[in-house]
């Protein structure tokens, strides 16, 4: 057969009028979009680094027993997972706290307390909604080692100081213990198992779905009206903590592990004091994290004039997790949030500044070629200055550039001419007013750095 008739197969047969798509529950990051998120993946970084987390990142492909000894066989439902070529089950990573803490498992050489931190993106196939994608990106923060409260207390510090230092001032911290709803439960005759983790999972769900629902689910879940009413009830209690905290003790069963979420979670309270944050908490007994790890103080915190969006970031303490990955058995606390949710957040408020979206601050024009070498040569310098500059590439007359200069937002333009070069000087301009001048080329950078700053 000759080469020109065997069969075409593969890119070559794509026709010019094809149109080509994301996945579903995926989508492209434009230019704005990129420029807010890298400005707030710094002000993540920026607190972070204050609080002394060293910056991980785990895998983002583990092997599929990785992720089922967290979350069970279930959770391949939840998850992308598939094949490889030796025929190995392989999962993208769904979350940060799985590949953490199966880094530090079997460390022996890091002193405790261990404070880990990550942004990176996850996977899950859930179904697509307003502010959850199949692809989104997290932060999260871990510390290990320590069983005191005051390791809640302080992951729970990061989390405010994140949304603090991004403008968010209107947010509630929701705290709970997991002891106080599983010792309640356990009140109520419901043994642990699978009924307490379904029960547990509706009533995490109580937000979304509504009391109604929720107490349509646990009947369904065999579970008489009384006992329904009761955790309904159970889950409603809450209030501010000093105000709260004292009227709880006596309304709580005396039961051991009820006794022991009360004490844990008065002393992550107790704690939250010194750091400044007790006045954003309150105590929420419907706050529960539905994934079964938890078992400890729990968290979430609301963004107060967007409650579609949902929980901004979350979190708890995960003590028997380490165990699972590991001979380390260490105590573990850890918070994170969905970076795509504050982004909405940020966004109703108009909280972003207003110059982040500006790729270029300066723009360097030229008359004619004969100024064009000098021009470069000064968009170099005002770069290695840090200012954002950018000149022509295509080389078009004066108006051209001024026009594309305009189209960039750009804040400044300066225009270098032949006889600007001989006198040592450039013509400034002022994008936002119009205003034009001449300025000594030696004195540019203090120029701009004082009209951009």
């Amino acid at each position: 057969m000759k080469r020109a008739d065997k069969q075409r197969t593969g890119p070559s047969t794509v026709t010019q009028s094809q149109e080509f798509s994301v996945p579903r529950g995926m989508r492209d990051i434009e230019p704005d979009e990129m420029a807010r998120r890298v400005w707030l993946i710094e002000k993540i970084h920026g607190v972070l680094w204050r609080y002394g987390f060293k910056l991980v990142e785990p895998s983002p492909i583990e092997n599929i027993e990785t992720l089922e000894a967290k979350s069970g066989p279930e959770i391949r439902d939840q998850i992308f997972w598939f094949k490889d070529k030796a025929d190995r089950e392989l999962g993208l990573r769904f979350d940060l706290t799985v590949g953490m803490t199966r880094m530090i498992a079997n460390r022996f050489d890091l002193p405790e307390p261990i404070k880990v931190a990550s942004i990176a993106g996850m996977w899950r196939y859930d179904e697509p909604q307003y502010g959850r994608y199949r692809y989104f990106t997290q932060w999260d923060s871990e510390v290990y080692g320590v069983a005191d409260s005051s390791a809640d207390a302080e992951i729970i510090a990061v989390g405010t100081d994140i949304l603090e230092s991004v403008g968010l001032k209107d947010y509630e911290v929701r705290l709970s213990n997991r002891k106080l709803i599983e010792g309640f439960l356990r009140s109520l005759d419901i043994v642990p198992g699978p009924e307490l983790e379904r029960v547990i999972r509706v009533i995490d769900k109580l937000d979304k779905v509504g009391s109604e629902e929720a107490e349509r689910e646990l009947l369904r879940a065999g579970l008489s009206k009384d006992r329904v009413k009761r955790i309904i009830g159970f889950t409603e209690l809450g209030g501010a903590p000093d105000n709260v905290l004292g009227d709880l003790e006596k309304r709580l069963p005396k039961n051991d592990m009820v006794q022991q979420g009360f004490k844990e979670l008065s002393e992550t309270i107790e704690y939250l004091g010194p750091l400044g944050k007790v006045g954003k908490c309150r105590v929420d007994l419907g706050i529960v994290r539905g994934i079964a790890y938890y078992d400890g103080t729990v968290f979430e915190a609301y963004d107060q004039g967007a409650g579609e969006i949902g929980s901004i970031f979350g979190g708890g303490r995960f003590d028997r997790l380490s165990r699972l990955y590991g001979k380390r058995d260490m105590p573990a606390t850890g918070v994170a949030g969905g970076l795509e949710r504050l982004m909405l957040s940020l966004e109703k408020k108009n909280l972003y500044p207003p110059e982040i979206e500006k790729p270029v601050q300066v723009f360097v024009a030229t008359v004619n070629q004969k100024t064009r070498e000098e021009a470069v040569k000064l968009a170099q310098r005002l770069r290695s200055n840090g200012f954002r500059v950018d000149y022509d590439l295509k080389q078009r007359p004066l108006p051209k550039q001024l026009e594309y200069a305009n189209s960039l937002d750009a804040r400044i333009s300066l225009i270098l001419g032949p006889r600007e070069l001989e006198k040592g000087t450039i013509r400034f301009k002022d994008m936002k007013t119009g205003d034009e001048r001449d300025i000594e080329l030696s004195k540019i950078v203090d120029e701009i750095a004082s009209m951009i700053q």
